[in-house]
């Protein structure tokens, strides 16, 4: 009975989604992992908003609502980050990030609470990253199947010259070695 040592090909399972960090340019770490349940400045999950690959934005999904994209604001529980104006974040316009409230001067939103990086709010931006059930792991190892898993290219020494050299042909991974018994 031939032996076959060529295994089957089986796909890797991954399961690759979106997800958008938050991240610290200064000592370039991902802190924070910004979920479906985040929230935004104009008060909406991101789950409610959706990709815009045009304009390159995550936007709102709720009728009625302004925001261009999704603006993460960090929460905890019942406990969220307020601007310096000291006015909540739903109370600052979401197209503009100005405060709303009567008489505040507060042109943009922004935030006085440090990181647990030790690294002002401000210092953070979202960026967007696939990524796979296994995380970056699986997806290497998908790259690395794709190559390993193509058989029909694996043959000995054909990417190296065939000289004529003293060791048969090529280096000693070719089918010639030092100790003068070949491979076939």
């Amino acid at each position: 009975m031939p032996c076959s040592l060529v295994p089957p090909l089986l796909p890797l399972p991954l399961n690759l989604s979106l997800v958008a960090p938050q991240f610290c340019g200064t000592c370039q770490r991902e802190c924070i992992p910004i979920r479906s349940e985040s929230r935004c400045l104009c008060g909406h999950r991101h789950k409610e908003h959706q990709q815009d690959h045009a304009a390159g934005a995550w936007r709102c999904g709720s009728k009625g609502c302004t925001c261009p994209g999704f603006f993460y604001i960090v929460a905890e529980g019942a406990w969220v980050l307020r601007c310096r104006c000291k006015h909540k974040h739903i109370e600052h316009s979401p197209a503009t990030r100005a405060c709303a409230k009567p008489g505040c001067s507060c042109a943009a939103f922004d935030s006085p609470w440090v990181c647990n990086c030790d690294h002002p709010w401000a210092q953070h931006t979202q960026v967007e990253v696939y990524r796979g059930s296994g995380g970056d792991m699986a997806a290497m190892m998908r790259s690395a199947a794709a190559d390993v898993n193509r058989w029909d290219l694996l043959r000995r020494g054909a990417d190296e010259p065939q000289d004529g050299g003293s060791n048969g042909g090529g280096s000693g991974r070719s089918g010639g070695s030092s100790s003068g018994v070949g491979v076939a």
